[in-house]
């Protein structure tokens, strides 16, 4: 065996190699020490890197590699006996050379690699290279800290190495998310900027809840990563990226922004995950410390700082970005309340906020904020986007006593809100607070008060909702001095726009809702001197919370529904305001409603009856209209009716709706006391119709001479009369009842009718207010006058039948030996007289009962009311009508006294007789004669000379 000491040095380098192949590399310091040439541990480094396979264990090598570098070595012959040198020492010198020269070694510099310092040893090279050699070949990834951990502090760009790259590849791989599928390498762990590197080492962050530890991953990967950020290749390639868009440190130095840009990358992953995942953003703020919290694994200075002359910057931008993540979520649930409030104590903790131990987020009791946001007066809607807050000038998120605090009441006031059932983000309540208009922050405390009303079933205190909600405008300034009030002013508040006095008002409306009677006439209205309102905004709160109650009711009983808490309302209220319009309106329209509850009543298209349908009907009077058509029998209930007509009225309704082409309406507006006379009018005009409709003619009459024409209504000024009384009148004159119809009813009955149809006709006649009409009634009533003295002709020629029968029969009684009429013929003759006489009397009763004057039949007034109804128009006979009807009437007037009631119906056959005259005859005369020439056509007269007057009698 050839000795160490007779090799060449190229047969040492051959004898290297081969020692590397076989996996025993403990000789090779010996084979450095017989180098007759300069040693060159490069040489020997390089023959390790090339044929050392990458799964040898570390421990078996690390020592050669430090006796290498150091350059010891034992120079015994014992040992160098040990070395077996047959592979090489056959080998001539030249052809070592040549074998040497075909070696194909490895650079010591990892291909790509640029190290920071230059003059570097070839060890810390080697280092490196063979650190990706055994990545790439092996896979033995944990073999890579056992290579370098003997050699870490020898060099301090190794040790930066070493933490930045390697520690987190082995804890990402192995210790943290060892369940990976797919590992990291050093290759691609190099090649990373930072904004992918912190996207990469937090991929696999999960809540602790579910074995994931976001903090620890923080400490861990990404703290050992950043703290290699600043080595040459990765400085590179985050310039190269900031180079495509534009960094938010405008403000910093080109040396500042490339050693802070990595930490802005966790920033906003930080605030990208408070958008998507707030839960776990809150479990990094809390676990996390910042920039200054990494886990080095022992291998870095664990007091040494990280970019210590921006470390006060770096944390105060990693609060930023805690703030920002606050803002950022759209969670509304008190899951994420309570996370921002966690993250707000945490920053104010960490940056050592002034006040932050006495932050209100933690306290029950609401008290008043005296907060100064002159800062924050100007922001503008931008500040609050999610691209602008992690910008250094935002004063929302940069973190001061001001941002703060703010953000301390905004949360305040969300927790508040939660508590009435209204949730909104911290970005929704900032936004309110700082950039809304009136209108918006009075629509979103509009919001609010309907959330509270749904929640009928959550026995809400309503004197701690009205201080909550009070605090909330303003954040408990409104109690207090002016000057507080005027300095407040830059504290805002969430609802601070909205006035007082409208913010006190929705309480009350929301009381009323809520069924708080007792609580609203406490805090509202009891005392009024001394209330928050002016009576007049209680009333008008109370009056439109009445008619909300009201307008939703479905049933129309004042003991149910909205109508009753209508009701309820109106009673708690009235004392106070005994003089009210509205609450007088308001009473009479719930009576009304009431009384119309008890009707079936369903308007067109098959739709049920409601209340609102009296408040949005243009004519509500109308609805007593179809009452009476679809309740057989309600035009029996007249007196009801007239006071739902009158509660209507009162209500404030009209009892007629306008009509601009009606001259009678549309001269002036009616007082009260006109429209409850045109309403009872109307509605005793209707219940005639349904009367007439029910073939009641004996209750349409009774409605007409009782409720139409007692001498209170009647006048001779037309403004007063109305156009619905005559025309009932009218309508029940004409009316032809089934019993007159029929031809088996008695002449007496027949008379009777008719006598009243014609003394309906003489009440149009006078009731009537434009003489336009008088064709149309004298029409009818010449009918009924020709009608009647057919019947009168008729009763006549009974009366002389019955009166010649009797005579015949008395004469024959008389003659001796002759034989008297049967006792059956005496009987009836007897009958007949009677039933004449009992249908005279009765007539004559009824007469008088029904009559406001002295005719029957209304005859003189007829002839009265035509002539003051011809007399304002200029119609031809205007002189002589009234001449006519003065006649008339004298006429009248000196036969009254001949004249008896019952002669009308007993005694008319013999008009001549005594020189009795009729009244129906001096009317027949005068509008037959004396208005032949004016009106007389309506009836068919000819015109005749008054000395033929007299033939006109029959």
């Amino acid at each position: 065996m050839t000795a160490l000491s007779e090799l060449s040095d190229a047969h040492l380098i051959l004898l290297a190699v081969q020692l590397c192949i076989n996996g025993d590399v403990s000789a090779l310091p010996r084979l450095q020490s017989r180098f007759r040439g300069t040693p060159s541990v490069d040489i020997f480094l390089r023959i390790i890197l090339t044929f050392l396979p990458e799964s040898t264990e570390p421990a078996r090598y690390t020592s050669v590699l430090e006796n290498l570098a150091n350059g010891s070595a034992s120079q015994s012959a014992e040992e160098d006996a040990d070395i077996d040198t047959a592979s090489v020492s056959e080998l001539s010198a030249s052809a070592a050379r040549k074998q040497v020269q075909r070696l194909h070694l490895l650079p010591l510099r990892y291909p790509g690699h640029q190290i920071q310092d230059e003059s570097e040893r070839s060890l810390v090279q080697f280092l490196i290279h063979r650190a990706h050699r055994i990545d790439s070949e092996s896979g033995l990834q944990p073999f890579i800290l056992e290579l370098l951990q003997p050699f870490i502090h020898t060099s301090k760009y190794l040790q930066t190495w070493a933490i930045s790259t390697a520690l987190p590849l082995l804890r990402f791989n192995y210790e943290y998310h060892c369940e990976n599928d797919v590992a990291l390498s050093l290759e691609i762990i190099e090649s990373l900027d930072s904004g992918s590197a912190v996207n990469i080492l937090l991929s696999k962050t999960d809540l602790q809840d579910k074995g994931g530890d976001v903090g620890r991953d923080l400490r861990g990967l990404v703290g050992p990563w950043m703290y290699g950020n600043a080595s040459s290749k990765r400085r590179k390639l985050n310039q190269l990226e900031r180079l495509g868009s534009i960094s938010i440190f405008d403000n910093q130095n080109n040396s500042t922004e490339s050693r802070t840009s990595g930490w802005q990358d966790v920033n906003e992953w930080l605030l990208s995950t408070g958008i998507r995942d707030f839960p776990l953003a809150v479990e990094a703020v809390e676990k996390w410390s910042g920039p200054q919290d990494m886990d080095l694994g022992g291998y870095g200075e664990p007091s040494e700082p990280v970019l210590s002359d921006d470390q006060t910057q770096l944390v105060l931008n990693y609060g930023q970005a805690a703030l920002a993540a606050i803002y950022a979520t759209t969670e509304t649930t008190p899951v994420s309340l309570d996370g921002s409030c966690r993250i707000l104590s945490r920053v104010a903790s960490l940056l050592d906020i002034p006040g932050h131990s006495i932050l209100r987020i933690y306290q029950n009791e609401l008290e008043p904020l005296d907060l100064d946001l002159t800062s924050l007066s100007d922001i503008s809607r931008g500040a609050i986007l999610q691209n602008a807050l992690l910008e250094p000038s935002n004063p929302l998120t940069l973190p001061t006593l001001h941002s703060v605090s703010f953000l301390d009441a905004i949360l305040v006031s969300i927790r508040t809100l939660n508590g009435f059932g209204h949730a909104i983000s911290c970005r929704t309540a900032a936004d309110t607070s700082l950039l809304a208009s009136n209108e918006m922050q009075l629509s979103e405390l509009r919001s609010v008060f309907e959330t509270l009303q749904r929640d009928h079933k959550s026995g809400h205190d309503w004197r701690k909702i009205r201080l909550q909600l009070l605090w909330l405008r303003d954040w408990g300034c409104s109690g207090q001095s002016r000057e507080h009030k005027m300095r407040a002013r830059a504290g805002h508040g969430l609802f601070w726009r909205v006035p007082l006095v409208l913010l006190e008002v929705d309480v009350l409306k929301a009381m009323l809702s809520a069924r708080q009677y007792a609580l609203a006439v406490e805090l509202y209205a009891k005392p009024l001197s001394s209330s928050p309102l002016p009576p007049e905004q209680i009333e008008a709160a109370v009056t439109e919370s009445m008619f909300a109650s009201y307008d939703n009711a479905t049933n129309g009983n004042k003991t149910r529904g909205g109508i009753k808490r209508a009701s309820e309302m109106l009673e708690s209220f009235g004392p106070y305001f005994p003089q009210s319009d509205s609450f007088r309106q308001i009473k009479a329209l719930i009576f009304a409603t009431h009384s119309l509850s008890f009707y079936s009543l369903t308007l067109q298209h098959g739709v049920p009856f409601q209340p609102v349908s009296i408040r949005v009907h243009h004519d509500p009077l109308s609805l007593i209209g179809k009452v009476l058509e679809q309740n057989p029998k309600a035009y029996t209930e007249l007196d009801n009716l007239l006071t739902i007509g009158r509660h209507l009225v009162t209500a404030g309704f009209p009892a007629h709706p306008k009509d601009n082409d009606d001259p009678i309406h549309s001269k002036s507006t009616p007082t009260q006391e006109e429209e409850l006379l045109t309403s009872d009018h109307r509605i005793i005009s209707l219940s005639i119709s349904a009367a007439l409709e029910a073939n009641d003619f004996d209750t349409a009459y009774s409605y007409v001479l009782t409720r139409l024409s007692p001498p209170s209504i009647i006048s001779n000024d037309p403004a007063t009369k109305d156009d619905m009384s005559w025309r009932a009148a009218y309508n029940a004159g004409r009316h032809r009842p089934s019993m007159a119809e029929s031809p088996n009813n008695p002449l007496q009955s027949q008379i009777l009718r008719l006598s009243q149809r014609m003394e309906l006709l003489s009440l149009a006649l006078v009731l009537t207010p434009s003489p336009e009409n008088l064709p149309e009634i004298l029409a009818v009533w010449r009918r009924c006058d020709e009608e009647m003295t057919s019947l009168r002709a008729r009763e006549s020629a009974e009366a002389e039948h019955w009166d010649t029968r009797g005579d015949n029969i008395a004469s024959n009684s008389t003659i001796p030996g002759g034989f008297g009429p049967p006792d059956t013929e005496l009987d009836a003759l007897e009958t007949e007289r009677a039933k004449r006489s009992r249908a005279g009397n009765a007539r004559r009763t009824a007469r008088l009962a029904g009559s406001y004057e002295e005719a029957p039949m209304g005859l003189f007034e007829v002839a009265r009311g035509a002539a003051q109804a011809i007399s304002k128009t200029a119609f031809p006979l205007r002189g002589a009508v009234p001449a006519v009807a003065a006649s008339a009437a004298g006429r009248g007037s000196s036969d009254s006294r001949r004249i008896s009631m019952d002669t009308i119906g007993t005694e008319e056959g013999s008009g001549g007789e005594g020189g009795r005259v009729r009244k129906r005859d001096v009317v027949s005369n005068m509008v037959t004669g004396g208005l032949a020439s004016g009106i007389g056509w309506v009836l068919g007269a000819q015109p005749v000379n008054s000395g033929n007057n007299s033939n006109l009698d029959g």
